[in-house]
């Protein structure tokens, strides 16, 4: 951290003797700190509108009224976003965007406060954390163009979870919720003024029993906690700003990756096998951030952020048997593979051999984020052209540990117990990657057009280190992903816009003879905007020269972190969003969304691949994981002390592995409908009372196969919850 900390205060003692031209303005002293900061990639929702590209903004209003815990859930209202549930909680999201690998949102550039969150972005960029949505202001999703600011990966999208702005007032507020399966939230802030310094504190707990059932009764739920603290300088001529972040949060979550066949989950979803009894996964994460704004004169701003994040995961689970036997095809064919499907549902004792062994393998990793940023936009004009031209340069470097020691277990009268053996580490390396990303854009005013150029480099250096053998592979990635969009007003109420830009994803350190993936993207929509209606359409198309897909633990036939390509692939679709404001009265308004994507793709070209997630490919065949239609349907009645709402989410069935033809065919996840209900009763200016019923109809359907077997998505689950603010 030498050089991030010469270089932090380097960049601050350079900006901080400059006197200021500009005067205060009439905004107040947090909006001043957060647009000195830059901490935003849209802004405000009226900020959509500008967007030279397509973006959708989740604000405190939305986020406190469902109140949801699940990422997903909340993510399912944003047109071209792709989930794929798992634990039924959202505690590891699988997020794509536009047709990007959803596999644990790897493919996506995430982010906090525009911070790189994931545990090590560039070398194991799976994000196995991110940040509890409870303590969130506001999500940002950004596709198109302009996700060449938002780097390393910008084949689909950017998401930024923007933190709650430290109050400039004395502020208390208490946060508590009750739920079904034993679900219980507690969660408080307090922010009060010290000198010229702002502090907000903030903590919260959340957990749940869980809905799945072990024969042995044992908790299969979780727990979270997070704690935070965040102080805020402005000066008195509102021109400089200064945030310190520091965070914790912890996770205990009795969660596994076994699923069930497809027969035991017709007779009871919610079922768990007692081969996942001692599945269990732990975690803590700490961040740093520090952030240093100056406002040099109304044309000129210039942002400073360093940080550091640290994530420790040990997550304890079933991971097939000791014979190599995948448990993918145990759960597919159990009575080809009898005996080993009885041993892992305890149907029958182990013989001691090790095909009805139970591998039990804790997947210990350890992972260091950190680096310097540095952006600034400048307001000019040429040749009588109002311009804006922003930058940025981020130096970063991230670490990624892991040592996966496996177990072996005999299933006896439907209890795992431990057969003495002390085995080798499945996996032990190190991978270590350092950036340097570089990005420069101008948008050109013109009378009735804007147009943005941008460009952005990314210099990679990965190096893997595998301790079970003492051997180190390097390989450097150098990419120049150049970006154009236009943003043209047909009338006050009516924008067009298209842009086109090259997308990237990094290989992964110590991948040799692979090549980064790298698309060319398309888009083309508008949106519409008047008093009452709000409503946007959007085409894309998307053109991999070499799509990529990644090993993880769950995947058979290769070692975690191994990069396979999947060669040419094209993906387009549609989407739409929009909004109908009906006023009943002077203090009564009903309110109708719809949010709606559409999906085609196809390999180019046939091979062979040992990635379990490609396989035998044929040329035409459809990507797995991607739905070909999703929607959500909302309507909401807001009243004076009340509000109403419900929203309908229908997504078909999709493929689990390539194919072409009849979707039935082969493996796939089913259609499936969930209903949601909301009231908020606004008691008094400082309390609101909250209720839900989520899945109210208690829709049940397979959402997936992965990581083993047939996963059911939640229950029908109600829950109450009361804020109360205070001065």
């Amino acid at each position: 951290m030498q050089y991030l900390t010469g270089a932090v205060l380097a960049a601050f003692a350079l900006v901080g003797h400059i006197n200021a031209l500009a005067q205060p303005d009439n905004e107040s002293r947090n909006e001043q700190i957060i647009q000195i900061e830059n901490v935003l990639v849209i802004g405000k929702r009226d900020d959509v509108l500008l967007v030279p590209g397509s973006g959708t903004l989740f604000d405190q209003e939305q986020l406190d009224r469902e109140d949801h815990i699940d990422l997903h859930q909340i993510l399912s209202a944003a047109p071209g976003v792709y989930v794929r549930e798992e634990d039924g909680f959202g505690l590891r999201p699988n997020i794509g965007i536009r047709g990007a690998t959803t596999d644990r949102s790897q493919k996506l550039t995430i982010m906090e406060d525009g911070v790189l969150i994931g545990p090590a972005p560039y070398s194991a960029p799976a994000a196995y954390y991110v940040p509890n949505t409870a303590r969130i202001d506001a999500i940002e999703v950004l596709k198109g163009p302009a996700t060449v600011k938002y780097g390393p990966q910008t084949v689909g999208g950017a998401i930024n979870f923007v933190t709650r702005k430290v109050p400039e007032a004395t502020l208390g507020e208490i946060d508590l919720g009750l739920g079904s399966h034993g679900y219980r939230k507690a969660q408080g802030a307090v922010a009060f003024p010290i000198g010229e310094i702002d502090v907000l504190l903030d903590a919260m707990t959340y957990g749940s029993d869980g809905f799945k059932e072990l024969e042995s009764s044992d908790n299969t739920g979780f727990i979270r906690n997070d704690l935070n603290a965040k102080v805020s300088w402005l000066s008195n001529d509102e021109r400089q700003a200064i945030t310190m972040k520091v965070g914790y949060a912890d996770e205990d979550a009795n969660e596994t990756y076994l699923g069930l066949t497809n027969a035991d989950f017709v007779v009871d979803p919610d079922t768990r096998y007692p081969a996942s009894a001692l599945d269990n996964f732990i975690s803590k994460h700490h961040q740093f951030h520090l952030n240093y704004g100056v406002q040099f004169d109304p044309s000129f701003q210039l942002n400073v952020k360093a940080y550091r994040n640290l994530f420790q995961r040990a997550w304890t689970k079933f991971d097939g048997f000791p014979s190599g036997t995948p448990p993918q095809r145990v759960l597919t064919l159990p009575n080809f593979y009898l005996n080993q499907y009885q041993v892992m549902s305890g149907a029958a004792n182990s013989s001691g051999t090790p095909f009805d062994l139970i591998d039990v393998t804790n997947n210990d990793r350890k992972f260091v984020s950190e680096g310097l940023q540095i952006s600034g936009n400048y307001d000019h004009g040429l040749l009588g052209v109002s311009q804006q031209f922003s930058f940025g340069v981020r130096a970063h470097r991230d670490t990624a540990k892991r040592r996966h020691k496996p177990r072996s277990y005999l299933m006896t009268n439907g209890i795992l117990k431990f057969d003495g053996v002390l085995l080798p580490p499945k996996t032990f390396n190190r991978g270590h990657s350092e950036a340097l990303s570089v990005y420069l854009a101008n948008e050109f005013y013109f009378d009735r057009l804007t147009l943005n150029a941008g460009v952005r480099l990314e210099d990679i250096d990965g190096e893997v280190l595998n301790r079970n053998t003492g051997v180190t592979t390097y390989n450097d990635q150098k990419e120049v992903m150049p970006s154009i969009s236009l943003l043209f007003p047909v009338s006050n109420n009516l924008n067009l816009i298209a842009g086109v830009h090259q997308g990237f994803s990094p290989s992964g350190p110590g991948a040799t003879g692979i090549d980064p993936e790298s698309s060319t993207n398309y888009e083309f929509g508008g949106r519409y905007n008047n008093q009452n209606t709000y409503a946007e359409l959007f085409g894309f198309y998307s053109d991999y020269s070499n799509l990529l897909g990644r090993c993880r633990v769950s995947d058979f036939g290769c070692d975690p972190g191994q990069v396979f390509s999947g060669g040419e692939v094209t993906i387009n679709g549609l989407e739409v969003f929009g909004e109908q404001t009906f006023e009943i009265s002077q203090s009564s308004t009903l309110k109708i969304g719809l949010t709606y994507t559409y999906t085609q793709s196809e390999f180019q070209s046939s091979f062979l691949s040992t990635f379990s997630q490609f396989g035998a490919v044929k040329q035409g065949d459809e990507l797995p994981y991607l739905p070909e239609h999703i929607a959500k349907i909302s309507a909401g009645l807001s009243l004076p002390n009340w509000d109403f709402s419900v929203s309908v989410k229908y997504q078909s069935e999709m493929r689990e592995e390539p194919g072409q033809g009849p979707i039935d065919g082969g493996i796939f996840a089913e259609d499936y409908i969930v209903t949601d209900l909301n009231i908020s009763w606004f008691a008094t200016e400082s309390l609101t009372v909250y209720a839900s019923v989520k899945n109210a109809l208690d829709e049940r359907a397979i959402i997936s196969h992965r990581p083993f077997g047939a996963r059911p998505n939640a229950p029908l689950s109600t829950f109450i919850r009361a804020k109360y603010s205070f001065l």
